[in-house]
């Protein structure tokens, strides 16, 4: 384990992304060029309930909100996930409802809804997604003109990206971090002379001597989930379980979900970063 938090785990993503000059710096350098300069920007709760009980509630990792009013959701998903397109959508849709007033007459709308925008980090590849940043949004099908601008969803293809050191971006500076900070024993110099505020904040927090020993403990824990991810992915979980090894995953859930309690975290959160309900969590641990 290097000297820097690794951002693609659960715990590292939140934890150096839920500051707001920090966010501010990641979202200017991804949408920059597609929408305005963000000046500020505001966290938000991430859960957003079902509005009725035969419905899907949805808990993001990351959301704000900026000066104009947009609301922004930002995912880490490291392992390729089945249907994950319409997943990502569930969750713009999802964000669109909870802009629109329970009763609300379209008649009486007096202006349209803010913006909605999705930013998807991908830990591997996924078919359709074939550069470093694919945007999509709402096109005319015929001339690809934009037909509404109300929602974008911008998938981040972490194993597309190689730094170009000769020439260095912002943007190309996050993307780097994203990959690689977790196994970079130093920064290089060149990344100082080109960093904002942001960029140069997130290098200071990112530290995992400035931890806490509780906070350690967590992020611990979820290294251990994220190894488990890329391990399983490496060695085709899907077909495994297919086989007979569901056995095997629920005994290394148990020992993950066993070092989070032992670092003191809540069963509400561990319920979240495990994508599992309370109820499953005190199953497993019973």
């Amino acid at each position: 384990m290097g000297p820097y938090i690794d951002l693609r785990c659960d715990f590292g993503f939140k934890y150096c992304l839920s500051d707001e000059i920090i966010m501010k710096s990641f979202l200017n350098a991804i949408l920059e060029g597609d929408e305005d300069t963000i000046t500020s920007v505001k966290f938000e709760n991430v859960e957003k309930p079902a509005s009725l009980k035969t419905k899907r509630g949805v808990t993001f990792d990351l959301l704000c909100t900026t000066d104009k009013g947009d609301s922004i959701l930002i995912e880490m998903q490291n392992s390729c996930q089945k249907f994950f397109k319409t997943r990502a959508n569930f969750y713009i849709y999802k964000l669109m409802d909870s802009k629109i007033s329970k009763g609300q007459k379209w008649i009486k709308m007096e202006e349209d809804i803010s913006k909605v925008i999705g930013i998807f980090i991908m830990g591997e590849t996924m078919p359709g997604i074939d550069k470093v940043v694919t945007r999509t949004g709402e096109c005319d099908l015929d001339t690809g003109d934009l037909f509404w601008d109300r929602h974008r969803k911008y998938f981040v293809s972490l194993p597309k990206f190689s730094l170009d050191v000769n020439n260095i971006t912002t943007r190309d500076i996050w993307f780097d971090f994203f990959k690689n900070l977790g196994r970079m024993e130093n920064i290089d110099p060149s990344v100082y002379d080109r960093a904002d505020e942001g960029l140069l904040r997130l290098i200071e927090k990112a530290k995992i001597g400035a931890l806490s020993e509780e906070e350690y403990k967590v992020y611990e824990a979820s290294m251990k989930i994220l190894a488990d991810e890329m391990d399983m992915e490496e060695h085709g979980y899907e077909r495994g379980r297919k086989e007979g090894i569901e056995e095997g995953k629920k005994e290394g859930m148990i020992s993950t979900i066993k070092m989070f309690v032992e670092g003191g975290m809540p069963i509400s959160e561990i319920a979240k970063h495990l994508k599992i309900s309370e109820g499953e969590l005190n199953t497993m641990l019973t």
